[in-house]
């Protein structure tokens, strides 16, 4: 399992995900919520670059194939949760996989502008 490499991004945006759960709707127009495990699930995180040198835009492109895509999960460095004391989602709960491919778009002669978009596994 190769960790995510270790690049701070310039942007962060954290989506929490929610508790699995079957929701009934009565007759009514009540609801039943009932709970389905203990994890939260479709937790997303986006990591914005910009800027990067052709090595670095090479690193995160070599982790995304060594990882076959979406496939398998990985952990991702401290870096990504740069300015936290303590990270939102632990590391001891969750991996991370890519929900698809990213496009690399280029911001100047040799800069390179990519999105990143993670969602969690539990372990």
């Amino acid at each position: 399992m190769a960790t995510f490499p270790s690049l701070a991004p310039r942007t962060r945006s954290l989506s929490l995900g929610d508790i699995p759960q079957q929701i009934y709707a009565g007759t009514s127009g009540g609801e039943v919520r009932f709970k389905q495990g203990s994890s939260y699930i479709a937790q997303q995180l986006t990591l914005g670059y910009e800027y990067l040198t052709e090595s670095e835009a090479q690193q995160l492109l070599d982790h995304y194939a060594g990882q076959q895509g979406s496939l398998v999960p990985f952990d991702v460095s401290a870096e990504v949760w740069g300015g936290y004391t303590t990270p939102p989602v632990s590391s001891l709960s969750y991996q991370w996989r890519y929900t698809g491919p990213f496009d690399v778009g280029i911001a100047a002669p040799r800069r390179y502008n990519i999105t990143i978009e993670l969602e969690t596994v539990p372990i």
